[in-house]
């Protein structure tokens, strides 16, 4: 996929500056960022020059169209997308009651009982999905059921649903525009939002969506966010009857980390191949709303390198 390697060979061929930051781990990047661009009609904008697993980003946006906050909801269908993070808030008073009375522990040994006990925390807080369908709403969770996280006097603003009946009565309006960033909540959220919002914008009969993300993890990360931002394109025209336009993403702050430049070098060393086609089947289809991952969507002639992991910045 040009567009987007030729980001990443921009950041990599000519970004000097190493700087640090909360992971700990340095990075370069563009300090102005950059803005990916594609044509839907060029085919579905997934990665070939390394593996990608659709089915996993597939699942993680259901998990957000749905509202969901539990990671065990994500774990149980095999996607470990969020298993390293959790509610800030509940994660510092677990820790603040085990390191009680236990002054000596060094850096390293307080890290891996912040780690541990990250691992083990179920809510992420009031996150991506809970404000698209929550917005402004009570958070409220509820282990026995991941969907019923808010409370009912104070629902909130469903942002996505708001989308959904513009493009269907008014698609010309310029403010289609469904937010995550709502300051009032980060305290409680596992990471403030990276892609912080998504607009809609209906011309000649084609929908196009522009996302903008603050914060981009250009080898790991933004691979799954092109190709679920266009899964969600593709959910958006088929329930308001439109063609796919184009996917752009505004990323600011783009960058690689230091302990992901070998692969990245191998990654642009590699060929890409023709990219797949995806369709979202009629069978079962209730609406986007209602959308399942699991036989959800249909991947075409998807040829691929072999997959090329590195460690996520935490």
């Amino acid at each position: 996929m040009k567009e987007y390697l030729d980001i990443l060979r921009n950041i990599y061929t000519n970004c000097k500056d190493i700087r640090n930051n909360r992971t700990g781990i340095p990075d370069i990047g563009l300090g102005a960022g950059a803005v990916f661009v594609h044509d839907m009609d060029m085919g579905f904008p997934l990665l070939t020059t390394k593996k990608m697993g659709l089915k996993n980003i597939a699942t993680e946006l259901e998990f957000f169209i749905r509202g969901i906050t539990d990671k065990k909801w994500l774990q149980d269908r095999n996607c470990h997308i969020w298993d390293e993070w959790a509610n800030p808030i509940k994660v510092e008073q677990t820790y603040n009651i085990i390191v009680t009375n236990k002054p000596r522990l060094s850096i390293a040994a307080r890290t891996n009982i912040r780690n541990e006990i990250m691992d083990k925390e179920r809510d992420l807080g009031p996150i991506y999905g809970f404000q698209w369908r929550h917005f402004g709403g009570q958070y409220k969770w509820n282990p026995n059921d991941p969907e019923n996280n808010f409370d009912y006097k104070k629902p909130g603003i469903d942002q996505v649903k708001n989308a959904i009946d513009k493009l269907k009565n008014n698609p010309n309006d310029r403010r289609i525009i469904v937010s995550a960033w709502n300051p009032a909540a980060i305290s409680e959220m596992a990471l403030p939002p990276c892609h912080m919002m998504h607009q809609l914008i209906v011309r000649d009969g084609k929908l196009s969506l522009i996302w903008t993300q603050r914060s981009c993890d250009m080898f790991l990360g933004v691979p799954y966010n092109i190709a679920s931002y266009a899964l969600l394109l593709l959910l958006y025209a088929k329930e308001a009857g439109l063609k796919p336009g184009i996917l752009k993403g505004e990323l600011h702050d783009a960058h690689i980390y230091t302990n992901h430049l070998s692969q990245v070098k191998e990654q642009l060393s590699r060929k890409p191949y023709k990219l797949p086609r995806v369709e979202i089947p009629d069978e079962n289809w209730k609406g986007m709303l209602n959308w399942h991952a699991n036989g959800g969507f249909k991947l075409k002639d998807y040829v691929c390198h072999e997959k090329l992991t590195a460690q996520v910045a935490r």
